[in-house]
């Protein structure tokens, strides 16, 4: 009797212990199971969105009839009193004013003015791609709104090489005479408080001066310096300093404290475009400069 008990014992014992065991296993199991999705479920799709264009401010800027003011990705378009000014205003216009559109949105949703950041087609159109390719716009990718970079730049290289509109090449060969000697875009040590160690100097390579007054240079964000009653004389030179200074034959003063950090230049990169006074491209320089 007494034998039966001890071996009854040793049975509860067992289970027991059993029991206990498979909870262990269980909790193990538990705490080895992910608690969050995979990497590639995480990423967002995205943004798509529709809406109403109500007016349209300038070519690269809209207004939605909810208020809000859109500002397409990836390019610049002339600001008023520029040339071109008008037509890819009308343009931006013909594609979009009072209709619906599809907004997508790139890596940031709006820049420091409040404006929504976007890409606008109407069907199957593409306008920020098409405002470039027909020679409306340049391309003006910020980082990291950078989609459809390689779209744009094809893009305005096929608007280029047809030089349609902003690319449209002055009449009188004067880019067979004015090309750039020299051009210092990274000032040393700190540009916003170097701005006249960046400058660029430009030659007139021919033999007879050429009057370049009212001529403008202008940067991929649309600083523009425009020159003042000024003769370049054949075989002469001119340097364009950022900074402050004082007017001389050869020396000019941008002068561009307005704005932000006040240097012009784009260390990362950027592109130089010399207009004659009829707007017509005299010099369009690009550099890639560094990370």
């Amino acid at each position: 009797m007494k034998e039966r008990k001890i071996a009854g014992l040793i049975a509860i014992i067992a289970i027991v212990v059993v029991v206990m065991f498979a909870g262990c296993l269980k909790e193990e199991e538990h705490v080895s199971t992910p608690t969050s999705l995979p990497p590639a479920t995480l990423t967002p799709a995205p943004e798509i969105t529709s809406a109403i264009v109500s007016n349209v401010i300038d070519g690269d800027t809209v207004k939605l009839q909810s208020g809000e003011k859109v500002r397409l990705l990836g390019i610049n378009t002339p600001k008023k009193g520029q040339p071109y000014y008008e037509e890819a205003t009308n343009r931006l216009k013909e594609l979009i004013e009072g209709k619906t559109v599809t907004l997508e949105k790139d890596a940031e949703d709006k820049d420091q003015y409040g404006r929504l950041l976007r890409h606008i087609y109407i069907d199957d159109t593409f306008v920020n791609f098409e405002m470039v390719r027909e020679g409306y716009a340049n391309v003006y990718v910020i980082p990291p709104n950078t989609k459809y970079s390689d779209e744009f730049e094809k893009a305005e290289e096929e608007a280029k090489n047809a030089k349609r509109r902003i690319w449209q090449p002055s009449e009188e060969g004067l880019s067979e005479c004015i090309g750039i000697l020299y051009f210092h875009w990274n000032a040393e040590g700190n540009d916003c408080y170097n701005l006249n160690d960046e400058y660029v100097t430009f030659k007139n390579t021919c033999s007879e001066s050429i009057d370049m007054t009212g001529w403008a240079v202008k940067d991929e964000a649309n600083h523009i310096y425009t020159f003042p009653h000024f003769d370049l004389a054949g075989g002469a030179i001119v340097t364009l300093y950022t900074g402050a200074g004082k007017d001389t034959t050869t020396e000019l003063y941008w002068d561009s404290s307005g704005y932000r950090c006040n240097a012009i230049w784009n260390n990362k990169g950027d592109t130089l475009y010399l207009r004659d006074i009829n707007g017509n491209l005299v010099i369009s320089y690009s550099y890639g400069g560094f990370e």
